[in-house]
């Protein structure tokens, strides 16, 4: 039995499934970011975790991140550098929910929409199992990259 799970998590194929399910979740997170800076900017500020001259331009920056990891891991477009990215960022997100959670500061996530979804344990295990999801693509997915299929090689180059 464990050879047949093991397989089939070894399986390019569940690579690329779990590739597809967290680049379209970094997208879609980041959409209402981009659309709502400001909104996004207060729940940035409301974890209390970045000095204030940071809030803003975090608000900026951090959503363009999560849309083009997501974009570049759903094309198959330097799918390991993208893979880092995202599980560097879900390691930073689990660890301020989780300075939240033990300060019991009552706020919103803040993942995809600006208002609703509370700071709780279930998230914490979201970003843990995504983050998991993360490593495994970056360690086993080697399936449909764009970039291997249609840029230039530095062997093709000194022919």
């Amino acid at each position: 039995m464990w050879n047949h799970v093991s397989a089939w998590m070894r399986h390019p194929f569940s690579a690329l499934l779990a590739r597809f399910y967290l680049g379209g979740i970094f997208i879609y997170a980041s959409l209402n970011k981009i659309n709502f800076p400001g909104e996004f900017s207060d729940n940035i500020a409301a974890y209390l975790l970045v000095p204030y001259f940071l809030v803003d331009p975090m608000a900026i920056l951090l959503p363009w991140i999560e849309l083009v990891s997501g974009v570049c891991l759903v094309a198959g477009i330097r799918v390991r550098a993208s893979a880092a990215i995202i599980c560097t960022l879900l390691g930073i997100f689990t660890l301020a929910v989780t300075v939240v959670l033990v300060k019991k500061t009552p706020i919103d996530c803040g993942c995809f929409q600006n208002v609703g979804d509370p700071v709780s344990l279930i998230t914490v295990g979201r970003d843990l199992l995504w983050l998991a999801m993360g490593i495994y693509v970056f360690r086993y997915d080697r399936f449909i990259h764009l970039d291997r299929l249609f840029m230039i090689k530095p062997e093709d180059l000194n022919t």
